[in-house]
């Protein structure tokens, strides 16, 4: 007698296998794309992108209503393409699992640890999508059938950035000049009416050369610059080290999250979101999800093919990004 696949991988097994794994670290996601509404299309719409919250004229009463700024009656919109990883369940693995065929607990967890590689994969590359939209343009490679690679890329427009005074590793630089290129960064999100809240994140180079400053510096009031778990407080703004990468499977090439040399200022209420849209897969009746797997019988080996899919759409508000090169 064979073993059921397909039982051990209904929604309701899925989403328990899911709750008992571990929650895995994805600082970009976490931080910035927290916002993931489930959109039940396979398209998303140019407005939802361009469109902003920002405050606006009263109207008189009587009067017409007025556009929401941003908005836009374009009928533009784009096409996300989706995640889909897959393993092989071989023949020869459903022969050895009669070993175990009966002790459901046993099939759980072999059903488990393969969803785990799958979800890991998504996640993996979801955050990779995040990465790359914080520099204002999506790009990432997709796999052509026959094994070459071409570039999706959608652009959201220009992130803001800030020119240095004096870089934090020149001759004579000072935690001021930290701050004050901190300042200027924040200024320039307030300017577009966003900073209410800023995460601060800083490549490999720019955080040793902040931290050697503080180091050096010990008259500084503890006031002023404070080293703690997270990463350094300068002026009431805590520097976090983002020193995480994400690997790119077309130059095979570990990439960093925030270049070594560059600080980046996000601000929180700028309305950074991450859609899940439709997947393609009657299966999963074609709604949004952001996990769906399936097992798909083959028979060129004989076993099954485990299918995992989802389809994110990391979307930034450019104008709520701010970037500054503080190193040589």
């Amino acid at each position: 007698m064979s073993i059921n696949i397909r039982n051990l991988y209904t929604k309701e097994a899925i989403i328990n296998y899911l709750t008992q794994l571990p929650v895995l670290f994805t600082p970009v996601m976490d931080s910035i794309f927290s916002n993931r509404p489930q959109i039940p299309l396979p398209l998303v719409g140019a407005d939802m992108i361009k469109a902003t919250a920002k405050a606006m004229p009263l109207a008189r009463r009587g009067s017409r209503s007025i556009t929401v700024p941003g908005g836009s009656a374009s009928t533009n919109f784009y096409e996300p393409f989706p995640i889909r990883p897959d393993i092989s369940i071989t023949g020869a693995d459903l022969n050895n699992l009669k070993v175990i065929q009966g002790d459901q607990a046993s099939l759980s967890i072999w059903a488990q640890g393969k969803t785990d590689i799958l979800r890991r994969t998504v996640r993996a590359t979801t955050e990779g999508l995040c990465a790359t939209a914080l520099s204002g343009t999506l790009s990432w490679p997709v796999q052509l059938d026959g094994g070459g690679f071409e570039t999706y890329e959608v652009q959201f427009g220009t992130i803001q950035s800030v020119d240095p005074a004096k870089l934090f590793d020149a001759v004579g630089a000072t935690l001021k000049d930290v701050f004050s290129t901190l300042r200027q960064m924040h200024t320039k999100l307030r300017e577009k009416g966003y900073g209410g809240k800023v995460e601060v994140w800083a490549g490999t180079d720019a955080y040793n050369a902040i931290f050697a400053l503080a180091e050096n510096n010990k008259s500084t009031s503890q006031m002023v610059v404070r080293i703690e778990d997270q990463g350094l407080t300068v002026g009431g703004y805590l520097i976090k080290p983002r020193d995480e990468q994400y690997y790119n499977p077309q130059t095979k090439a570990m990439v960093s999250i925030v270049d070594a040399k560059t600080v980046k200022m996000i601000a929180l209420d700028a309305g950074h979101q991450m859609p899940y849209c439709a997947i393609d897969d009657l299966d999963g009746n074609l709604q949004p999800m952001p996990f769906f797997v399936k097992p798909i019988k083959t028979d060129n080996p004989s076993g099954y093919q485990l299918v995992a899919e989802a389809k994110p759409f990391p979307i930034p508000n450019v104008d709520g990004i701010c970037d500054a090169v503080v190193t040589a």
